[in-house]
């Protein structure tokens, strides 16, 4: 069983996980909230010595008529606080963790409207931007991977001096390493494929070589897209071929003779061709780079993941060369088996 599934497995039956990896500045504990109880809300408190939030997508907050929210700017990031909740029927006072815990099912329950709440109150809703990618996100996609609502109790992990502790260091204590660590890129991913089709279009592309079918992805307003050209039916193929593709304007467009960029994607679509079925993800990289070209630069794994498994494919063989072993190494994380 790998760690999502243990992770998941965990989350469905109510119980703490962690989510994160050692590239989040915040690891949280986190709990599905239509699942919380007073038990449970405690133990979030004592292992993660810090506030616990409840997270809820935009929809969410939509759906419960919440105030619009004030973001910190020393908080974690794509995440924001809004005004405090009570549940209206059924507390005493708002203060005790069974008041807090029944506030947080009755805010995550589908059905539940801003009549259901009063504000004050004792919880703080936490709107999560799902887009995002970061460990917030990643627990309210585990929330409905797991059959859960899609809320989740949130406590970030912090220190004994009170600073965020990385996930080394929440792997160096007793009672934490005992619990499951969900990868926010492997869910991310995820998410991505589950919402390929309503953030993508797509359109066949006759090429010299072959047909292939180009599918544009832009996962927010502004943001670049990147684009998978999907010949055959990789889906149906044991191991097809995958080429990632740094986008360079230069090299691409204009067969700049600096670098071997126009060479390796025209080599790519042919090894495709030949094997009758493929994908390769065209992506500009995530930072900027100095150099006319970007090859590089690092993409989004879990953005290529993602349009993977929109594709059908888990499991591939990679083209590429000796630079790429990072690659490699975060598309594995993002749960995809890679042979090269």
């Amino acid at each position: 069983m790998s760690t999502l599934e243990q992770a998941t497995a965990r989350f469905a039956d109510r119980e703490l996980v962690l989510v994160g990896d050692d590239r989040d500045e915040t690891i949280f504990l986190a709990c599905p909230a239509d699942g919380i109880d007073s038990g449970r809300l405690e133990r979030l408190h004592e292992l993660g010595r810090g506030m616990v939030v409840l997270g809820l997508p935009e929809l969410a907050a939509q759906r419960l008529a919440l105030p619009a929210p004030w973001r910190d700017d020393n908080g974690p990031r794509n995440i924001a606080l809004t005004a405090p909740i009570d549940a209206a029927v059924g507390i005493e006072g708002g203060w005790s963790l069974r008041d807090r815990a029944l506030t947080m099912r009755v805010a995550s329950d589908p059905g539940s409207r801003s009549s259901n709440l009063t504000i004050p109150g004792h919880v703080y809703p936490a709107l999560i931007g799902e887009q995002s990618g970061n460990a917030a996100a990643a627990a309210i996609e585990l929330a409905r991977l797991s059959g859960h609502a899609p809320a989740a109790a949130l406590c970030a992990v912090v220190d004994h001096h009170g600073r965020s502790a990385s996930l080394r260091d929440t792997r160096a204590d007793e009672q934490l390493r005992q619990l499951p660590v969900a990868s926010p890129a492997e869910l991310h991913s995820g998410w991505i494929a589950r919402h390929a089709d309503e953030l993508s279009v797509s359109c066949a592309l006759p090429t010299r070589g072959a047909m292939f079918r180009a599918v544009g992805y832009a996962p927010a307003d502004g943001d670049p897209a990147t684009i998978a050209l999907i010949h055959g039916d990789p889906a149906a193929r044991e191991m097809p071929l995958v080429h990632v593709h740094v986008a360079c304007l230069f090299g691409d467009a204009f067969g700049s003779l600096l670098c071997d960029c126009r060479r390796e994607l025209d080599s790519a679509a042919s090894a495709i061709a030949r094997d009758g079925a493929g994908v390769i993800i065209y992506a500009k990289p995530r930072e900027a780079t100095p150099a006319s070209c970007a090859r590089g630069g690092p993409v989004d794994a879990a953005l290529v993941a993602g349009l993977l498994r929109a594709a059908g494919v888990r499991e591939f063989r990679l083209l590429s060369d000796e630079r790429d072993t990072r690659l490699r190494e975060e598309l594995r994380r993002c749960g995809l088996t890679v042979a090269v």
